[in-house]
């Protein structure tokens, strides 16, 4: 399959499939398509749809990018909302990420992939398509930066989050981080392409934050980890004690996380099973010493061993215990399961008012 086309070509084939699909309406007479040309204003082509049983006709005016992130469909209904001549306006893409289509969803515009996926809501005509197999997905090159392997767009992202109302520069950043300029600068474009973040006079600030999260959760691949269940007779804060106490003799290598750590940030809901992260070094000793009994099911402490330093980056001690980073404890709580949805909300709620952005403007 060709996976590159010039911009003529990405045209074309939108308006293949937008013929395509309105063909399939049956009281559908007619679709008249024009071209805009070099000339045009807003919009790569605009269409008329007539009808078999009156003379009404809707006006579309369509949009094509060769990518459907967050930035271009930002800019694509920032320009439709200045236009008010009755048309109906439309994007399409060869790949239109979910968070693009909800947006458009929610301010009413339509939007089409070209496999056939759409989103059209007009007086006469409702069109909902989704699901279908996406022939263009390949055209997605960026790299996964959510994924467990990509260790090092990990270190980035959680810097700025750490510190999500500074304004950063690209050059600062990779001296803070140890990281190549050329890597911060692909995860610097990765996070603008999904509106992760806002260009500002002297550099960018990340915004979306409860948006990105939910991503990064979702492209959190966890083959890596290595969790193993235990049992204490011990209770829970009985548990946690022990392990703050455990700690302060061992350099804090044992990190709360998941709802162990989210109570300590945001109380929300009630748990029953202690989270904890410990290094590989101090594993066997860490059990030893809280005298913790390995099962198959029902435990109460579940142990994981992080696949590399970034699930305890930026770590906290809270009223004596050494927990997680907001990021990562949500991020725990998000692939979870459960009530974890929750107080994540209430994390993200505590921990990440972007609404401060604005009064800072």
């Amino acid at each position: 399959m060709k996976l590159n086309y010039t911009e003529k070509q990405y045209v074309q084939l939108a308006k293949e499939k937008f013929c395509q699909i309105f063909k399939e309406v049956p009281f559908v007479s007619d679709i008249e398509i024009i071209s805009t040309g070099l000339q045009r204003g807003f919009g790569d082509f605009h269409a008329t749809i007539y009808f078999a049983d009156n003379e009404e006709t809707i006006q579309f005016c369509v949009e094509v990018e060769s990518r459907g992130e967050r930035r271009f469909v930002n800019e694509f209904m920032l320009m439709a909302s200045q236009h008010a001549d009755g048309a109906f306006y439309m994007f399409m893409a060869p790949y239109i990420s979910e968070a693009s289509a909800e947006a458009m969803r929610e301010k009413k515009y339509g939007y089409m992939d070209l496999s056939g996926n759409c989103y059209i809501l007009t007086k006469r005509i409702m069109i909902y398509i989704t699901g279908k197999q996406n022939k263009y997905v390949e055209l997605r090159t960026k790299k996964n930066y959510f994924s467990k392997s990509a260790s090092a767009a990990s270190v980035i992202m959680r810097t700025v989050l750490n510190d999500y109302k500074k304004i950063w520069q690209v050059k600062e950043l990779a001296q803070i981080t140890g990281k190549a300029i050329g890597t911060v600068s692909n995860v610097k474009s990765f996070l603008l392409d999904h509106a992760w973040i806002e260009e500002l006079p002297g550099g960018f600030r990340v915004c979306n934050v409860r948006e990105m999260l939910y991503d990064w959760a979702k492209g959190y691949q966890k083959k890596d980890a290595r969790s193993f269940e235990y049992y204490s007779l011990d209770s829970i804060p009985e548990i946690e004690s022990a392990i703050a106490k455990w700690n302060e003799q061992h350099g804090a290598s044992a990190v709360l996380g998941s709802f162990s750590a989210a109570v300590r940030y945001a109380p929300a809901v009630r748990y029953n099973r202690v989270h904890v992260y410990v290094e590989p070094q101090d594993f066997e000793e860490f059990i030893a010493d809280l005298d913790l009994k390995q099962v198959a099911s029902g435990g109460n402490v579940m142990i994981t061993v992080p696949h590399d330093e970034t699930p305890c980056m930026f770590s906290k001690k809270v009223n004596g215990d050494v927990v997680t980073s907001p990021v990562q404890t949500i991020i725990d709580l998000l692939t979870g399961g459960g009530r974890g949805e929750e107080a994540a909300e209430a994390i993200i709620l505590k921990e990440f008012n972007e609404g401060d952005h604005d009064n800072e403007r």
